[in-house]
């Protein structure tokens, strides 16, 4: 158990020397705001969410994120406004990221929106290295927990959809915080070289009336290191319960199954199937989602999806 920690800590501490990773979640679909900050005030109503996700089930020291948010329209829907806490823990390592994102948008007749968002953000950082198991126990380099660390990063993005498909591109998280050795303190860079890119786009293709398929699919680029494909296609079932399946390149194929357990709560859960060289080590991941949106009129069909 304690080579699971190890492993995943040495990983971690790569990725922190040299640039901030995007949380991966599954269910992102059902609220866009975690990964494009122009998504804020989409809906035309304001929702609430709260998702909690376990990956990696009994590999010690595999990740876990909580988040929080809540988003909607103002000034009369020209603008959108958004709040999110994440909470991301790595074997030894925790950060917390608090944000705060603008939407700005261009309205048509026909009911297409185009929108361009920024945000900002206080995130809070520490390693407990003190927890790590080594060879030599007289390590100082694992001897003591690292300080709290405070540091802003920003996400832009933008976003666009009609009644019937939508598009979106985004850079989350484009600040890089280096880790500078001896001296246990962070440099902020910009690098292209470390951007996370991410391309969206989807559908909703109404089978019959109370039947909605909606196929989708998320890029994600990251110039220096990885490039990962998502494939992703939802049925929703008369506004009352969704089934759907996703593959992520060269990590997991998944499950998913989204519950309307009224006309404004929905509940959705998650499992994915590791398909990765960790699959001997791990027995998948899980991840629960709950919306509230804060409307009181309902279409027969309503997509909620965009």
């Amino acid at each position: 158990m304690k080579k699971g920690i190890v492993i995943i800590s040495l990983v971690l501490f790569c990725s922190v020397i040299f640039a901030q990773q995007v949380p991966i979640t599954s269910q992102y679909m059902m609220n866009r705001l975690v990964i494009n900050p122009a998504y804020a005030g989409a809906l035309d109503f304001y929702t609430a969410s709260i998702s909690y996700r376990k990956q990696w089930i009994n590999l010690d020291g595999a990740p876990s994120t909580q988040n929080i948010s809540i988003h909607g329209p103002a000034l009369k829907g020209k603008i959108g406004l958004g709040l999110m806490f994440f909470r991301d823990v790595i074997g030894v390592s925790k950060e917390n990221n608090i944000s705060a994102s603008f939407a700005y948008k261009i309205r048509s007749r026909n009911k297409k929106v185009l929108s361009f968002g920024l945000s900002g953000s206080a995130v809070f950082s520490n390693n407990q290295w003190s927890q790590i198991k080594t060879t030599n126990a007289d390590d100082a380099v694992f001897s003591a927990d690292s300080p709290q660390y405070i540091f802003p990063d920003f996400s832009a993005g933008v976003y666009y959809k009609t009644p019937r498909y939508f598009a979106g591109f985004s850079i989350p998280m484009f600040l890089q915080h280096k880790l500078e050795g001896s001296s246990s303190s962070y440099k902020i860079e910009n690098d292209f070289s470390n951007y996370n890119y991410l391309l969206e786009a989807g559908l909703n293709i109404n089978i019959t009336d109370k039947i909605i398929f909606k196929p989708s699919f998320l890029s994600r680029y990251l110039p220096s290191t990885v490039y990962q494909f998502d494939i992703n296609a939802v049925v929703d079932i008369n506004n009352t319960i969704g089934f759907g399946i996703s593959y992520r390149t060269k990590d997991a194929i998944v499950g998913m199954v989204q519950l309307h357990l009224t006309d404004q709560l929905i509940l959705g859960y998650s499992y994915d199937h590791t398909l990765s060289q960790l699959q001997k080590y791990n027995n998948g991941s899980h991840e629960v989602f709950l919306r509230y949106d804060f409307r009181y009129k309902v279409k027969s069909i309503d997509p909620r999806f965009f």
